[in-house]
């Protein structure tokens, strides 16, 4: 599989132009950001949440920084968790558990998006395998996302060394 076939209508659906980026096999978004020689700023992964009345949410933040549910409440005024990864699989049943687009209007999900991804040139999102991440330009992506809500989203960095953490300064590509 190269593409969710959801994914896939959905795209087409909206006449949105993306590329296949290839890479070695992964199991991060942050791994795929790697093997593609991506900045991990411009990937996006998908975090799945479950609030307490049985909501679910799509954060999509950056491959390389941490979701604050402290930020995410202070959007939402709802206190959400961590859908377990049985959950996903009835949820994205045409993706594999840890490839899931970061895009929530095909699986028809609410999403709250981290604004950095709104400000990148280029965006890469999991594409439903271990194999492939879709690039969409600027224009195409803040199109697709533009009625979902935004913001601050991020905590700490992931897989950063501790000079990042001291001086604020992201020393990815």
């Amino acid at each position: 599989m190269a593409i969710a076939i959801t994914l896939k209508e959905y795209l087409d659906k909206n006449n949105t132009h993306y590329d296949f980026i290839k890479h070695r096999t992964t199991v991060t978004a942050l791994d795929s950001s790697r093997a593609a020689h991506l900045p991990a700023s411009k990937v996006s992964k998908a975090v799945i949440l479950e609030s307490d009345n049985g909501e679910y949410l799509m954060a999509s933040l950056p491959a390389n920084s941490r979701l604050s549910l402290n930020e995410v409440y202070n959007l939402t005024g709802h206190h959400y968790r961590l859908v377990s990864e049985e959950k996903l699989l009835d949820l994205f049943p045409d993706c594999a558990v840890g490839a899931i687009p970061a895009m929530g209007n095909p699986y028809r999900m609410k999403m709250l998006v981290d604004d950095s991804l709104l400000e990148a040139e280029d965006v890469y999102i999991e594409c439903g395998d271990h194999k492939n991440l879709l690039k969409l330009e600027h224009h195409d992506y803040a199109h697709l996302v533009a009625k979902m809500n935004h913001g601050n989203i991020r905590g700490a960095n992931l897989g950063a060394p501790r000079i990042w953490e001291r001086t604020g300064r992201d020393w990815s590509m």
